[in-house]
């Protein structure tokens, strides 16, 4: 299920040699076509609309397959079918939503080699109740929104994206961006509140899908721009080894809770009470929190100590224990010269992860400094595809894919 896209980049956005950040050489010329796996979009789609941390039931791990397998149509470039272009608009904005995070979230893999992705607001979050900046809360919408994403690629180097989706047309597009002058609107606004040390700070994008319809004016196309930041979060060289901890556990978290181990999910992402950003309390107060972390771990311990229940399947050689999920599609759907009928999803996180984590206490200390496994994240976030289907890999960590059946 390959589909063409249309990529362009504003050179032009980037500040002028010798400041920082340079364009990367590796995004090519403007406009390009980008060849689309459908499949493994609709992977980084399950896993990026998966929280970092929550206690509740999350919808987004499987839901997108079959509802969103029907959503393209059979041409040669990305479009929507027109049955799908006649959703109500809530359901449009989230679909615009999910694939406005989804492709450039692709294309960057691709592109910049992507260790670890961590939502932007669980970032922030976590980091500045360590540095006890409680008074830079990030907004949930708006200027002072935290960035949809914080990227660290496999040199150490951090990026910024932003990412908006839209279906109305490609000009409203351009509004979601926004401008960085005389005030930073849109975009532009949101993706600026993160600076890191020199050294270490690597690209600030801000990317917005168009997606067409089928017979529409319009094709679908990508279009990526990297406006200046102002009025940033600062990361200072000394709190580094923070936003290691923060990116890790968001990364580990978010596996985890795929693969079907809520507790220890729960207990990575938020190891010192109900949300990631507690810290020690004074009283009776303290004294509930700490009740109530004795719980979480214990809980984590037992589901880990059980992790044998959870079903066993190879990938690319090695072992994970996770879910694996067959789902029937409402209709057949065309795969090149075949049509499948069900689709096979799994989420596995590997061994030797798991068998650490259930000796090491889930503390509060830096993860990476506590966990020695946390580091088989780290080779980098991939995506494959051929024929039967498609795959991501996190290191050797983690593995989600999907495989067609007839």
């Amino acid at each position: 299920m390959q589909r063409s896209l249309n990529v362009t980049v504003d050179d032009k956005s980037w500040p002028k040699p010798p400041a920082l950040p340079a364009y990367p050489s590796s995004f090519g010329s403007s406009p390009q076509n980008w060849d689309v796996n459908i499949p493994s979009v609709l992977l980084a789609i399950g896993y990026l609309t998966t929280p970092s941390h929550s206690s509740g039931v999350s919808l987004s791990e499987f839901w997108a397959w079959v509802r969103y397998l029907h959503a393209i149509s059979s041409s040669g470039s990305l479009r929507l079918t027109k049955a799908f272009n006649e959703l109500d608009p809530h359901q449009k904005t989230i679909l615009s939503d999910d694939f406005g995070m989804g492709m450039p979230v692709c294309w960057l893999l691709e592109k910049l080699n992507i260790g670890l992705l961590a939502d932007g607001r669980y970032f922030v979050d976590r980091i500045a109740s360590k540095v006890g900046a409680t008074a830079l809360k990030s907004k949930k919408r708006g200027p002072g929104k935290t960035p949809d994403f914080v990227a660290r690629d496999i040199y150490g180097v951090w990026h910024i994206l932003e990412c908006k989706g839209t279906q109305t047309s490609p000009e409203y597009r351009r509004i979601q961006l926004g401008n960085a002058l005389p005030h930073p609107t849109g975009a532009v606004a949101q993706k600026q509140t993160i600076v890191f040390p020199r050294g270490h700070t690597g690209q600030r994008l801000a990317a917005g899908l168009y997606i067409g319809v089928d017979g529409g004016a319009y094709d679908s196309s990508m279009h990526i721009i990297d406006p200046p930041p102002d009025d940033p979060f600062v990361v200072s060289d000394r709190n580094l080894a923070l936003a290691d901890d923060a990116i890790s556990r968001a990364v580990a978290a978010r596996s985890l809770r795929l693969a079907g181990f809520a507790q220890a999910s729960t207990a990575m992402s938020a190891p010192m009470g109900a949300r990631p950003d507690t810290e020690p309390l004074k009283g009776k107060a303290e004294e509930a929190r700490r009740e109530f972390v004795d719980e979480k771990r214990r809980q984590a311990a037992e589901e880990l100590e059980a992790r044998g229940d959870r079903t066993l399947f190879q990938s690319n050689g090695e072992k994970y224990r996770g879910r694996k999920v067959q789902i029937d599609l409402p209709s057949s759907i065309s795969i090149g010269h075949r049509y499948a009928s069900s689709i096979v999803v799994r989420y596995g996180m590997g061994l030797s992860f798991l068998d650490e984590l259930r000796r090491k206490p889930l503390v509060d200390n830096p993860i990476q400094e506590e966990i020695a496994a946390v580091r088989e994240l780290q080779p980098g976030t991939k995506l494959d595809s051929d024929k039967r289907g498609a795959s991501l890999h996190i290191g050797k960590s983690f593995v989600a894919d999907i495989q067609f059946r007839s």
